[in-house]
Parts: C-alpha cells; sequence; structure tokens
C-alpha cells in the first residue's frame, strides 16, 4: 500500500515506523505536496485537532483518514477516520498488535483499504462510528488524563512534604493491573468505599483548606454514592 503520512508529531512518526516495514510510506510536516503531486492509495493526517480540516481539505479525490479522536468523519465521499486510541510519547515503544484502530469509512472499497492497512499493523481492528468514537473518547479520557492528572497531585503532596514518591509507584501499576483483570468496580479498596468516615476526616484535616481536599471529598462522595 502506498501511505503519505501528513504530521510529523508523536502520532505521526510513530505510524510511520510501524507502517514502514509493510507499505511504502512517505512521511511529510507542514509542507506537504500538492494532491496532483502525491499519488498514494491513502493519506493518513496526524496533525493537532484544530487543523485536520484544513489539511484534508487538500486531498478531496484521495481515501484520507484522520487519526483525532476528538473529531468527527469528515465532509466528502474520500473521508474517513484511522484513530489509535492510545497516548502516544516519543521515543517509546509501541506494541501495534495491542493497540485498539477504530475505523470509520463512507464506501465498501475504503472500508477494505482502511481495514487492510489496519490490520497489518494491529490485532484489535474496531469499525464504530464517529458518535461511538467521541463517547469513547470521553471514557479514554477520564481513564488515561484524569488519573495521570492525580499521580502529578499525589507527586506534588510527597514533594511539598519531602515524602518519597517512590514508594507509591507498585500501587500506581497495581491499579489499573487488577481494574483490567477483576474489572475496576471489583478492584475500588480505600475508606471511601469501606464507609470509613474516621479515616476520611483524618485526611481531610491533613489536606487543609485545598483544592485538593475539595477533589478528595468530591471522589470520596462519588465512591460512595456509586457503592451504596
Amino acid at each position: 500500500m502506498k501511505i503519505a503520512i501528513i504530521g510529523q508529531g508523536n502520532v505521526g512518526l510513530l505510524l510511520y515506523q510501524a507502517l514502514f516495514p509493510n507499505h511504502q510510506v512517505v512521511s511529510y510536516g507542514r509542507n506537504a505536496p500538492s494532491e496532483e503531486d502525491l499519488e498514494v492509495d491513502l493519506v493518513l493526517i496526524a496533525v493537532s485537532d484544530d487543523n485536520v480540516r484544513e489539511v484534508a481539505s487538500r486531498y478531496p479525490n484521495t481515501l484520507t483518514a484522520h487519526t483525532a479522536g476528538a473529531v468527527p468523519l469528515l465532509e466528502g465521499p474520500n473521508a474517513a477516520v484511522f484513530y489509535p486510541l492510545y497516548s502516544f510519547s516519543k521515543n517509546t515503544t509501541v506494541d501495534w498488535l495491542q493497540i485498539p484502530l477504530l475505523l470509520e469509512t463512507k464506501s465498501q472499497g475504503h472500508r477494505m483499504i482502511l481495514g487492510e492497512v489496519a490490520e497489518s499493523l494491529s490485532e484489535r481492528v474496531y469499525w464504530i462510528t464517529s458518535a461511538q468514537r467521541e463517547q469513547l473518547h470521553v471514557a479514554a479520557v477520564m481513564v488515561n488524563n484524569f488519573t495521570n492528572h492525580l499521580y502529578t497531585l499525589a507527586q506534588d503532596y510527597c514533594k511539598e512534604r519531602g515524602l518519597p514518591f517512590d514508594v507509591l509507584h507498585r500501587i500506581m501499576l497495581q491499579g489499573p493491573e487488577k481494574a483490567i483483570d477483576v474489572g475496576p468496580e471489583k478492584a475500588q479498596t480505600g475508606p471511601a468505599i469501606r464507609g470509613d468516615q474516621g479515616t476520611i476526616s483524618k485526611h481531610m484535616e491533613v489536606l487543609g483548606e485545598t483544592e485538593l481536599a475539595k477533589l478528595y471529598q468530591l471522589l470520596s462522595d462519588s465512591i460512595q454514592k456509586h457503592h451504596s
């Protein structure tokens, strides 16, 4: 397959490296050639969400799939979506076989092309609508971005008190592993689900009048409500 990747950020570069062994792949940054000078089977757009539409408009007659989780399927018969549901960082090893690829096209012919490319990368290929992908993107933010923010707040909390944050690394790893193994609801532990109000009150005293205290109380209330 002849593929052009537009965008040389984290997603674009890692996609290029992954696709290169099995396809004829070229990578471009902002100065990508025009459609007339780009003879490929597929254009993959891996740019910021705000720039997806403008870049896609340059290739109206070529199957063009964007990789954005929060951008719907664009107008035009050749629009498609090739969204890897994963948090990518440069200089990391990615096990593409396990990365979920969420796909969407407008025709059976394009479905075959996009599916062939996806299946050369991953064992987890899903055909879903833009509405479903948007809903999954919300869930992805919760399980990845929100939890990472909690890690950051915990790290800041430890640093301010001269505590070794690395003693939390093991339980940080245990959390997602356990949630996947037995399901997040069964994996839930802690004072909130136990109804241990004395411990919660002591923690609130430690946190004082801070934004972190408000977040702690909000999450504790949510856990208790969900498991009541």
